[in-house]
């Protein structure tokens, strides 16, 4: 099978109908549906240096897609997790082509079969793409795709643990309350002590759809206000956040807690068919006596059951309470080039029956 590889610098160089029929064949997560992708191009989380699609085709068909994002190691590394489980160096300025955002906590190598030949000519095509831009190291974030991963240590690149990932799958439960009832003895006790504070407070609990009004903004500010207490203020700012939602459109709903006119707590979440994504959290603490956190899950769990979802995936981190909460943890691994400064070869040669278009679009 001959392939193509090319490198493309914006959406707008895509055809937008041919890249939504391959990513329906392909079965990729939300993170690759085209509003994603067009909400983290628009309105960038984290700042960028450079956006980049790699498109690998076969016959002028879609077969393999990468995106890319060249930024500060800094602002590759948010939460500090490659650094200390990849051992990426920094001296301030230095440069990251990385694969997905990390706001992404499912990335792949979408394509329209297991095509571990695809896969490979994208790594070479990433290595390449990052010695012309001047990136320090190449990558993929948050993988749990063994087949990648073991292309990967193939292509010689590293691979190495990052973070869990939190999930629940349904199937094993007919209701919330069963689910309740089948959590662990401390978060089954928690979960009720919580509801029956809620269930007396005057708070009310909602899934909102789009279109949304101002609740948007209040909890895009709510997300980056708790970020911010947590110690990474730059993770969710306001404004590109809300504007990003926006993008995502009918990806997006609302998880919101309100009590006495206010905004007390909310996720912002996506659904797609299967499955319910709990993404970002936002709440304050000293307006009700439950405990917002607790109470915004259960809303999205109960929102889950009723809408028949196979799974809920409850993102990273805070591995205590999210256990506590019935959430399972799923690894994540990265995928990570050695130091380009040191001039180490991190690339393969291609095939001569490959073609690889390294201008880009």
């Amino acid at each position: 099978m001959k392939l193509s590889v090319d490198i493309y610098d914006s959406l707008e160089h895509i055809s937008s109908g041919a890249y939504e029929s391959f990513f329906l064949k392909s079965g990729a997560s939300l993170f690759y549906d085209w509003r994603f992708l067009l909400a983290a191009e628009y309105s960038p989380l984290l700042p960028v240096h450079g956006i980049y699609y790699l498109v690998v085709r076969h016959e002028n068909r879609i077969v393999a897609f990468l995106p890319a994002y060249l930024q500060k190691i800094k602002t590759v590394d948010p939460l500090g997790l490659l650094s200390k489980t990849a051992g990426l160096c920094d001296e301030g300025h230095d440069l990251g082509l990385f694969s997905h955002v990390m706001h992404c906590f499912d990335s792949v190598i979408p394509s329209t079969a297991e095509n571990v030949e695809a896969y490979s000519m994208l790594f070479d095509a990433l290595a390449t793409l990052a010695a012309q831009t001047g990136a320090r190291y190449f990558g993929l974030l948050n993988v749990k795709d063994d087949t990648l991963l073991s292309v990967a240590r193939d292509c010689g690149l590293r691979v190495n643990y990052m973070v869990d990932r939190f999930y629940f799958d349904l199937d094993g439960f007919k209701s919330f309350d069963q689910f309740v009832e089948e959590l662990p003895a401390e978060g089954r006790r928690e979960m009720n002590r919580q509801l029956r504070k809620f269930s007396t407070s005057g708070a009310q609990a909602h899934i909102v759809a789009p279109p949304f009004d101002e609740k948007l903004e209040q909890l895009a500010e709510l997300c980056h206000l708790t970020t911010a207490k947590n110690g990474t203020p730059q993770y969710f700012p306001t404004i590109p956040l809300g504007k990003f939602c926006r993008l995502c459109g009918d990806l997006v709903r609302l998880s919101l807690i309100e009590h006495e006119g206010h905004l007390i707590s909310g996720l912002i979440c996506f659904e797609e068919a299967n499955t319910f994504h709990i993404w970002s959290a936002g709440m304050v603490y000293d307006r009700t006596d439950f405990s917002p956190y607790t109470i915004s899950f259960a809303t999205a769990y109960r929102y889950a059951f009723e809408r028949n979802f196979q799974r809920v995936e409850g993102g990273r981190l805070n591995a205590r309470i999210k256990t506590r909460l019935g959430l399972r943890p799923c690894r994540l691994h990265s995928i990570t080039s050695a130091d380009l400064s040191l001039n180490v070869a991190a690339s393969h040669a291609l095939s001569d029956e490959h073609a690889l278009h390294l201008a880009i679009v």
